[in-house]
């Protein structure tokens, strides 16, 4: 019986791609191991040679399945964690930096992500604070006034293979209101607010992973769209919610309880969700909880799904 190539190879890199990212969230493999992943390119080289080198023998469709399975490995570890590609690369001093400020009312608060681990609370002192060193010896950059604050990678030159590895702890006010937008490309960023007051929250994820908990957190407008990459969203049912949420190339796991009335207008394209096995009706052109009208307070998004998944309470949390 002959093989039929291009269903195996589709079938080895659909299996890897997402094998990998589950792998990940179960804690079977770590960040630094997926981190390196895109290392395995040259395999690709080698499965095309395998495949000429074997084309008239009986082991013709190795070379397919190798290159099959390392894009699944790679592009799965783009779908867990991001690339992080060059990041820790610029060299071994370290540079650090440490600012403290106050608002004095109504305030913006920009962050700007790059490689390296971010975490992200609420201050237990009203002041907002900024903790952030760099493997590469350039430091982040701080600009503040009475109501705003900004925080960015030190990358003048935008990005390269030799990029430098941040690492960033802040602590936001929760005695003001703050619009937060937030850019991730190629990070690991924790958010952790609970007890803040967001008048709006924007995040926007390329090639990183974001994870955000905002229980107990007075919530306005949010917005997530993530691009070959991972998010994670944490709610409760002390407050309403409205905004949207989009992935392009990965996942996007929503943590709700019972007792929040959750709306979801979803659109998608090779793309997969549990909406409906996560208890969810349908309801006009919307998926929502049973007694979503009589809810106390509510979560209405708009989501868009393509070449991704959207899952609703996950096994296992939202990690």
């Amino acid at each position: 019986m002959m093989l039929d190539r291009g269903r195996l190879n589709w079938g080895v890199f659909f299996i890897v791609l997402g094998a990998v990212p589950l792998a990940y969230h179960q804690g079977a493999v770590s960040l630094s191991t997926l981190s390196d992943a895109w290392r395995l390119w040259p395999l690709v080289l080698v499965g095309i040679g395998l495949g000429l080198v074997l084309s008239r023998t009986p082991a013709y469709f190795v070379g397919g399945l190798v290159v099959a399975a390392c894009l699944g490995l790679v592009l799965g570890s783009l779908f867990a964690v991001g690339p992080r590609l060059g990041c820790g690369n610029r060299g071994t001093a370290t540079s650090t930096i440490s600012r403290d400020g106050n608002f004095d009312g109504a305030a913006q608060v920009e962050l700007d992500i790059q490689c390296g681990l971010t975490n992200i609370t609420t201050s237990a002192d009203d002041q907002w604070h900024v903790r952030a060193s760099s493997s590469g010896g350039s430091g982040a950059i701080v600009d503040s006034t009475s109501t705003s604050l900004s925080v960015r990678s030190d990358d003048r030159n935008g990005w390269r293979l030799d990029r430098a590895d941040d690492s960033w702890d802040l602590e936001l006010p929760s005695g003001h209101s703050i619009g937060l937008t937030v850019s991730i490309d190629a990070g690991d960023a924790h958010f952790s607010l609970g007890g803040a007051n967001l008048s709006s929250v924007r995040f926007s994820v390329n090639a990183g992973a974001l994870h955000v908990d905002l229980s107990n957190a007075r919530l306005g407008n949010l917005s997530i769209s993530t691009n070959v990459g991972s998010a994670s969203l944490t709610l409760d049912g002390n407050s309403s919610v409205s905004g949207s949420v989009s992935t392009n190339v990965g996942s996007l796991d929503v943590c709700a309880p019972s007792g929040l009335g959750l709306r979801i207008r979803s659109s998608e394209s090779l793309a997969a969700s549990n909406l409906s096995g996560a208890g969810l009706v349908r309801v006009g052109d919307a998926w929502q909880t049973p007694g979503y009208d009589t809810a106390a307070n509510k979560a209405d998004f708009s989501a868009s799904t393509s070449v991704g998944s959207l899952t609703l309470n996950p096994a296992g949390g939202c990690k």
